[in-house]
């Protein structure tokens, strides 16, 4: 399964509450809603981003973890980088 399809399945199986972050950036703040991030990583993202982010992400699901401080992670480095 490539990493991306892992990613759509992650996310459609989980179905993580609706959330938007608030991303503060160069005096600016920023809305990034969990929809668009998701669309984000599994349509924009690089294969060797997906590879990461899954890794990642399959490591905080098996402990049970919590994702949201690793989304507001990715949704950071997003605004970041375009902004």
């Amino acid at each position: 399964m490539s990493a991306k399809d892992a990613l759509i399945r992650f996310f459609d199986e989980k179905e993580l509450e609706p959330q938007t972050f608030s991303i503060e950036h160069n005096e600016t703040v920023h809305f990034v809603d969990l929809e668009y991030l998701k669309d984000i990583i599994i349509n924009h993202a690089s294969v060797q981003e997906q590879r990461t982010i899954r890794g990642v992400i399959a490591q905080i699901d098996f402990r049970n973890g919590d994702m949201t401080d690793y989304l507001k992670h990715l949704a950071e480095a997003f605004v970041k980088f375009n902004f």
